[in-house]
């Protein structure tokens, strides 16, 4: 019988050793003896929930976060090892708002969105090779027009042809989720980490991202890695699986297996098809905004009066009339960039252009007296813009107690009652462990829970809630809608705007809702 002959195994790309007692961060011991080759011709998944370390790992390998008791090699790889990693997170995007001195007012605030480049600039070859700006470059012919034709194939997939003349600060969340992937394979990288990819993305977005990571996932390069807690999001070509648990421990890790990847909702993971992609995206057209649900009787929180936002010769929308009662729980649902947090930020008094309307927030018209800390001091507030722009050198306790003043830094010494009033509110969602954790060492889905207790610290009449299960796994999510639904069943008198993309993360207590859609 002839003697079976074993293939020899694929060259290592990669290989991470974590010591017995783990990599200690955030108050945890992370992947404690993990012993990790990620090989050619491997795509990997990482699934996990809030806090388990999926964050960690990617800032680790891409060289975000230096831990010098982790060996990490690159056998063969002959670049930088840091250059030859393309991330898409939230970490990355809030460091690229940081370096650009963005803050929450700057998205609505068009004379000063030029401090920030066109996505066109910034998807340029030079602005992709990272080129300074006095810097000569000689390039081929041949050099440039391979640029040119990846750049145009790139921009067609991610659909921003017609957001390219667009400042980066004015891009919605979602908007500028496909531009850092896009970004990202622009610079032909060795390695592609996605770090909860599908993070704030509308139903045809994510299926447009769906699409691409499916086909990103059976090429030879770059090779990719896709953290998520969700496990539905998995592309269909991951071969391997890390699974960690709560505690950052390694559950197993090896070949993927049917059960890795649950079937997703039909809404969750629409199917592409040509009609779903128009010649003109919705945030070209004005948006209407259709209203249903029974009116109410109670006394006026938001009165709006044919307000209307532009900038130059971009409506986002006009003429809406539209009132909120005291409470009533509405769902602001629409794709993404068709203004559902402009409308949001007329309320919360973040956008200038609330003075140039008759927007009346707890009776009072804007522009009469009442200055923005009046209007925030009675409303909880949690959106993505929040989050990119929170300080992540404060705890998760300082973080929590900020809410108190409204502002993304806590001022002064807090007394004993807000110390405990927010030690709760970081209990309530499972971070009492957390209190002295920076907010920057948080988990993206832990850093979201912390601005969760943050809204709802001081018991406010009126809570605006922007995307608030963002990159949370399936047990916080469940947890979080549990507890808006109690809060709004306790207190008749709370009034709710909720945003959301999800189906799975819409509360119960929902009666009214306000609809986006494209004229």
């Amino acid at each position: 019988m002839p003697e079976k002959v074993s293939r020899p195994e694929p060259p290592a790309l990669l290989r991470l050793r974590v010591p017995a007692v783990g990599l200690a961060l955030g108050g945890k011991r992370l992947f404690p003896g993990l012993d990790w080759t990620w090989r050619r011709g491997e795509r990997w998944g990482v699934v996990g929930p809030n806090g388990s370390g999926k964050s960690v790992l990617v800032r680790l390998l891409s060289g975000d976060l230096f831990a010098p008791e982790v060996s990490l090699s690159f056998p063969g790889l002959r670049a930088d090892p840091g250059r030859a990693f393309g991330v898409v997170s939230l970490a990355r995007q809030s460091r690229l708002l940081r370096s650009m001195d963005a803050y929450v007012q700057m998205r609505w605030n068009a004379s000063e969105e030029e401090a920030t480049p066109a996505l066109g600039a910034w998807l340029s070859q030079d602005a992709v090779e990272e080129v300074a700006p006095f810097e000569r470059v000689e390039r081929s012919a041949a050099s440039a027009a391979a640029f040119a034709r990846r750049r145009a194939a790139v921009v067609a997939r991610m659909r921003l042809g017609a957001l390219l003349d667009r400042h980066l600060v004015a891009l919605s969340n979602g908007e500028m989720r496909r531009a850092l992937l896009a970004r990202a394979l622009l610079a032909s990288p060795r390695f592609l980490a996605l770090d909860a990819p599908f993070t704030g993305l509308d139903a045809e977005s994510r299926a447009i991202l769906a699409e691409t990571l499916d086909a990103l996932a059976v090429r030879p390069s770059p090779a990719l890695l896709v953290a998520t807690a969700r496990p539905e999001d998995l592309p269909r070509g991951v071969s391997h699986v890390l699974e960690l648990d709560a505690g950052g421990n390694v559950v197993r890790q090896g070949p993927v297996r049917s059960s890795d990847r649950p079937t997703a909702r039909p809404s969750d993971r629409p199917t592409v098809r040509p009609k779903d992609h128009p010649t003109v995206r919705p945030s070209d057209r004005p948006t209407v905004w259709r209203i249903s649900g029974t009116p109410g009787t109670g006394p006026a929180i938001i009165r709006m009066r044919g307000a209307t936002v532009s900038y130059g010769d971009r409506v986002v929308f006009e003429n809406l009339d539209w009132t909120v009662r005291r409470g009533e729980r509405w769902l602001l649902s629409g794709p993404n960039g068709s203004g559902k947090t402009t409308l949001l930020a007329l309320v919360i008094g973040d956008h200038p252009q609330a003075y140039a309307n008759d927007v009346r927030i707890f009776g009072r018209r804007r522009g009469t007296g009442d200055s923005i800390w009046d209007v925030k001091r009675r409303i909880g507030w949690v959106s993505p813009e929040l989050h990119a722009c929170m300080d992540p050198c404060a705890t998760a306790l300082e973080t929590v107690l900020s809410g108190f003043t409204d502002t993304p830094l806590c001022h002064g010494a807090p007394g004993a009652a807000r110390r405990r009033a927010a030690l709760a509110a970081l209990a309530r969602f499972g971070l009492a462990d957390a209190a002295d954790v920076p907010f920057g060492s948080l988990s993206a889905g832990e850093g979201r829970l912390a601005l969760l207790a943050r809204a709802v610290v001081k018991n406010p009449p009126l809570l605006v809630l922007d995307e608030p299960c963002q990159n949370l796994d399936a047990a916080n999510r469940r947890r979080f809608v549990s507890f808006v639904d109690r809060l709004c069943a306790e207190n008749p008198a709370a009034t709710l705007l909720y945003v959301t993309h999800r189906a799975d993360s819409v509360p119960r207590c929902i009666d009214r809702r306000i609809r986006a859609a494209p004229r």
